[in-house]
C-alpha cells in the first residue's frame, strides 16, 4: 500500500510542543521499522458535567463513552494507514493502535527521531500531528509519538539508616489527624505508578509489624507495565503508597496501576482506574511536575479525565511537588506542580507535623527543608487552570495550589519498610516523607469516611471548601519560597491538615 498517495485534506491536533530541555540533541531520524504504539482519545457523545453525577456507571458511560460511529471512523483510518487496532474500550474512549514507524508518520503527518537529553534518550514528533478531516471532531488527542519521561515521583528519603524509633507510621499520623474508625471494607482505592513493580512479600511483612491484617493490592499493568520494573526509586514509591494506604484501610479494595512513565502511561492508567471493574472512588496520584513540562494537549486531556472523575464521584488526590515554589524549574519565578494544578483534583500540600505524648499534634508548620536539600512543598498559583468553584472567592487569578495538606517532611517522615535494593539483601527500614506520602494518606481517609457514611462521598473538594473550619487544622507559619501560610487558605497548605472525624461530622450535618 503506498500510503503517500491521495492524501486527504487534514487539522492540526491541539498543540503538541512541551517544555524545550536547553540541554536536548537531535541524534537521528527513527528507524522506518521500529514497532510504536500510541493511544487515541476521543469525545464523549455527550457533555462531561462540570459537576458530581449521582448514579449508576453503567449509566454515565452509556452516556458520556464514545460513540460507536466515532470508533468505527478510527477504526477506517487505522486501516487506510496500514495501523492495527489493539484495543478499543468505548467507555474510558480509547483506541490503541500499533504499527512501524513509516505509518505513523504518514497516519499524523510528522517526522518521527530519536532525542537526547541530560537524563534520558526518547523519541518525540517534529511538528504538530494531524488527523484527516473525517476524523477530527472525533479525535481529541493521540499519546505515545512522544515517549520521553515528563513526570517525577514526589518522594523524599529522610533518614536512610532510621531506626524503629524514627518516622511515624501511617497510623500515628491518622491519630494525630483523628481519622474516623474504619478498615476501608467495601471500599475501592486505586493508585497510579509510573514504573517500579509492586512488592506483596515486603508489604505483607510491614503490614504484620503494625499488627494490621494483610489483603494484597491487585496489579494492573498498563501499555505493558513498567519500562524496568527493577527500577528502586518508582519501587520505593508504589511501596510507601501500598503501606500508607494497605496501613489505613486494609480491608479495601485496592489496586494499583503500573504503567510505563510516558504521558500516555499516565493517561491510559488514569482512565484505567476510572473505567475498569474495580469501581475506584478514590485515586492517588503521587507522581508530577512543573505545568510548563507538559504539552497543551496532555494538559487538556489529564484535565478531561479529572473532569469525568469529578462527575462520577471519583475523587483524586494528587502530590503537590516536593520542590518548593520552584517546583524545579530555576528561571527564579515560581511555577505549580501538575497534575495537583488541574480543577477538579484534590492537591495536597506537605506540613512537618510533631505529636505530643499522647499522640496529638503538637505543632505543625509548613514543610521546607531547602536549605538542608531536603525539598519543600510545592504550591502556588496556576498560569494555565482556572479555580475550582470552592476558590471563586479567592483573590487569586488562577487554580491555587494546594486545597490541604498533610506531614510530609523527610525529617518527621513515615517509617516505611522497603525492598531489597543498592546493596541490600533484605527489607530495610526507610524514613520517607514528601507529599508523595500525603496523597495516599488522604485517599484512605476518604475511604473511611465514606465507609462511615454507608453511601458515596461525590465531590470532597467542593466539600473541603464547604466545611468549616473546624474540620481543619490550619497552619500560620512557615513558606515554600514565594508563598507564606497566613490564618484561612493560603498556596501552601491550602486549609490545612485536615481533621478526619470533623470532615465526616461536616459531610453528615
Amino acid at each position: 500500500m503506498d500510503i503517500g498517495l491521495s492524501a486527504p485534506s487534514r487539522v492540526l491536533l491541539d498543540d503538541s510542543r512541551t517544555y524545550i530541555d536547553p540541554k536536548l540533541k537531535l541524534i537521528a531520524p527513527i528507524d522506518p521499522g521500529e514497532q510504536l504504539a500510541v493511544t487515541m482519545r476521543l469525545r464523549p457523545q455527550s457533555d462531561i458535567p462540570s459537576s458530581y453525577l449521582p448514579g449508576s456507571r453503567d449509566d454515565f458511560e452509556r452516556l458520556h463513552g464514545a460513540a460507536d460511529s466515532d470508533i468505527a471512523k478510527v477504526t477506517t483510518f487505522a486501516s487506510d494507514y496500514g495501523l492495527t487496532v489493539d484495543s478499543v474500550d468505548a467507555a474510558s474512549r480509547s483506541v490503541v493502535l500499533s504499527g512501524n514507524a513509516q505509518h505513523m508518520q504518514a497516519a499524523f503527518d510528522v517526522q518521527l527521531a530519536e532525542y537526547q537529553s541530560a537524563d534520558q534518550t526518547f523519541h518525540a514528533e517534529m511538528g504538530t500531528p494531524s488527523v484527516p478531516t473525517s476524523i477530527a471532531n472525533a479525535v481529541v488527542g493521540v499519546f505515545g509519538l512522544d515517549d520521553r519521561t515528563t513526570s517525577a515521583s514526589q518522594a523524599r528519603i529522610g533518614n536512610p539508616n532510621a531506626s524503629h524509633t524514627s518516622g511515624y507510621t501511617p497510623l500515628d499520623v491518622a491519630k494525630a489527624y483523628d481519622f474516623p474508625a474504619g478498615d476501608g471494607t467495601g471500599e475501592h482505592i486505586a493508585v497510579i505508578s509510573l514504573g517500579g513493580r509492586y512488592d506483596d512479600k515486603v508489604q505483607a511483612q510491614y503490614l504484620n509489624s503494625l499488627g494490621v491484617a494483610h489483603v494484597p493490592f491487585n496489579v494492573v499493568n498498563i501499555d505493558g507495565g513498567a519500562d524496568d520494573p527493577r527500577a528502586s526509586g518508582p519501587t520505593g514509591e508504589n511501596t510507601l503508597d501500598a503501606e500508607m494506604i494497605g496501613a489505613i484501610v486494609p480491608n479495601a479494595d485496592k489496586t494499583m496501576y503500573i504503567a510505563p512513565n510516558t504521558d500516555r502511561g499516565f493517561l491510559d492508567a488514569v482512565a484505567t482506574a476510572l473505567h475498569d471493574k474495580h469501581h475506584n472512588t478514590a485515586i492517588s496520584i503521587s507522581w508530577g511536575s512543573a505545568e510548563e513540562r507538559y504539552t497543551p494537549q496532555a494538559i487538556r486531556a489529564f484535565n478531561e479525565l479529572f473532569k469525568e472523575a469529578k462527575a462520577m464521584g471519583v475523587n483524586v488526590f494528587s502530590a503537590a511537588g516536593d520542590n518548593g515554589s520552584s517546583d524545579g524549574i530555576s528561571d527564579g519565578r515560581p511555577h505549580v506542580d501538575f497534575p495537583s494544578s488541574s480543577p477538579s483534583v484534590i492537591a495536597n500540600g506537605g506540613t512537618k507535623l510533631v505529636t505530643n505524648a499522647d499522640g496529638g499534634i503538637a505543632t505543625e508548620t509548613v514543610w521546607n527543608e531547602i536549605a538542608q536539600d531536603s525539598g519543600a512543598t510545592g504550591g502556588g498559583i496556576s498560569g494555565i487552570n482556572h479555580p475550582p468553584p470552592g476558590q471563586h472567592s479567592l483573590p487569586i487569578s488562577g487554580r491555587g495550589v494546594p486545597d490541604i495538606a498533610g506531614n510530609a517532611d523527610p525529617f518527621t517522615g513515615y517509617r516505611i519498610l522497603v525492598p531489597p535494593g543498592d546493596g541490600q539483601t533484605k527489607p530495610g527500614l526507610e524514613v520517607i516523607g514528601g507529599t508523595s506520602a500525603v496523597a495516599p494518606l488522604y485517599a484512605a481517609l476518604a475511604a473511611r469516611i465514606e465507609q462511615n457514611l454507608g453511601h458515596p462521598i461525590g465531590d470532597l473538594q467542593k466539600a473541603i471548601y464547604d466545611a468549616p473550619a473546624s474540620a481543619f487544622h490550619d497552619i500560620t507559619s512557615g513558606n515554600n519560597g514565594a508563598y507564606s501560610a497566613k490564618p484561612g487558605w493560603d498556596a501552601v497548605t491550602g486549609r490545612g491538615s485536615v481533621d478526619g472525624t470533623a470532615l465526616l461530622h461536616a459531610l453528615t450535618g
